[in-house]
């Protein structure tokens, strides 16, 4: 388990692929626009952009998926490989959950240091803060996953022969970035509210099931296409969210909500 975690880690940064990291980087300066990340005023944040990007391989590789092989051994001790099977949809609910709350825990993590350093911090200043982390996260995971998938031999040909079907994994990609943005940032305005406990366990929660709609394609309950229409009817809530924090006035907060000097976690 270890070792194929090491692999994998040495293998992302060995052989990184043009084509996936452009494509992440565009997809992710999408949603930076639109999310109007203040980048240029507020330097500090592409700190935090950065952090959420180290995070990623630490808390997938080398804490969820051992978490995740833990779970999946137990329940392989207590079934059978035939009942393992049939009772998928439940043994998998585990593995689903440790995703979702080590992720978003993980993604907090700079907030909260950077919070203590910190406070008081403005609404805004901490949605920023979550959003920017949340971004970098996105934008990793995507890279990491265009790199496998161009590993696996896929090309643009593959576009041309399956059409818009062939650019489906890349939509569902575009979407997961906003949702990673959107889940920190929305968490990290509610903790800076003192309402952290409960907006951890609903998002870490609703990220858990997000994550559900892949064990329910493998378990052949969804389609192809409506696993699409379930992550992106569920991410869109969340994303909406998000931007209606993001764009309502508040009238209290001065018109600098980050100042450019402000420092970042160390």
């Amino acid at each position: 388990m270890w070792e194929n975690a090491w692999q994998l880690f040495v293998a992302i940064y060995s052989n990184p692929t043009v084509e996936g990291i452009s494509i992440a980087l565009l997809m992710g300066a999408i949603w930076l626009a639109v999310f109007r990340m203040p980048l240029g005023k507020q330097p500090s944040l592409w700190i935090f952009l950065a952090v959420g990007a180290v995070l990623f391989i630490p808390t997938v590789l080398f804490l969820q998926t051992p978490l995740q092989a833990i779970s999946y051994q137990f329940f392989s001790q207590i079934l059978s490989r035939e009942a393992w099977r049939s009772q998928l949809l439940l043994a998998q609910i585990p593995g689903m959950l440790i995703s979702g709350f080590v992720q978003e825990g993980m993604k907090l993590v700079p907030v909260l240091i950077y919070r203590k350093r910190r406070q008081p911090l403005s609404e805004g200043q901490a949605l920023l803060t979550g959003a920017a982390v949340g971004a970098g996260f996105g934008i990793f995971e995507a890279a990491w996953l265009f790199y496998q998938n161009f590993r696996m031999g896929f090309s643009w040909n593959n576009i041309q022969f399956e059409g818009w079907l062939g650019i489906l994994f890349f939509v569902e990609r575009f979407i997961a970035i906003a949702f990673h943005i959107s889940a920190t940032a929305v968490l990290s305005y509610y903790w800076n509210k003192n309402k952290g406990g409960r907006a951890y366990l609903i998002i870490a929660l609703f990220h858990s099931i997000l994550n559900y709609g892949a064990v329910l394609a493998i378990a052949q309950v969804f389609t192809t296409i409506e696993t699409e229409v379930y992550i992106a009817v569920l991410s869109a809530i969340l994303i909406g969210m998000a931007l209606w924090l993001r764009w309502h006035e508040r009238p209290s907060e001065p018109a600098a909500e980050l100042p450019p000097e402000s420092g970042a976690p160390a």
